[in-house]
């Protein structure tokens, strides 16, 4: 997500020394303008979270679990970034943000733009940790892919067709050389 740095307000607080319905409704009273950037060691590495208000209100987010290079955006963003506020192992950063930069942010990261803004009363917190978003990630990265699935994502389609033995495309690759050395003697 592509946001200004901001002012900060509160870097480096432990999230499991946190109220997270305090914290935010406490943001939420005072009508904050800016962000939370959540960080937290799950189990495969580094995720981050980002929530945007305005007025008190969250109108954007996003997670990101950099060990799989995967984003999520708006709704399922803010789902894991509220998921990432009930860790036992992470941090909370809030920044505060003009008017012009909350704007700019939502110009920037469209895709990340919720479609109805979350106020206190429809602000809905788990009430505690779950690792199923990251259990999910995973199974989705690690099934298996069948053969010609994975010829197609190294980009091998023409061996697709191909039921050759090792041995036969070697002796046709040579055949191949034969023929080139001997087509280049020709053209000298």
């Amino acid at each position: 997500m592509n946001i200004p740095t901001g002012s900060p307000v509160e870097r480096g607080r432990e999230v499991p020394k946190i109220n997270p319905r305090k914290y935010m409704h406490q943001l939420m009273d005072q009508g904050f303008r800016g962000y939370n950037s959540i960080t937290i060691h799950g189990e495969t590495g580094l995720e981050e979270g980002t929530i945007i208000y305005r007025n008190g209100e969250i109108i954007s987010g996003d997670y990101v679990y950099f060990r799989y290079n995967k984003q999520y955006q708006a709704e399922e963003g803010i789902k894991r970034a509220l998921n990432a506020l009930r860790s036992r192992n992470g941090v909370i950063d809030t920044y505060s943000l003009t008017s012009h930069q909350v704007e700019l942010i939502l110009t920037l990261n469209e895709d990340c733009t919720l479609r109805e803004p979350i106020s206190k009363d429809k602000l809905q917190l788990p009430s505690h940790f779950t690792r199923d978003y990251e259990e999910k990630l995973i199974k989705k990265k690690t099934q298996e892919l069948s053969r010609d699935e994975l010829l197609r994502k190294y980009g091998l389609t023409a061996l697709q067709t191909s039921r050759d033995t090792g041995g036969q495309l070697i002796q046709k690759a040579r055949e191949e050389r034969r023929s080139l050395e001997k087509f280049l003697k020709e053209k000298r």
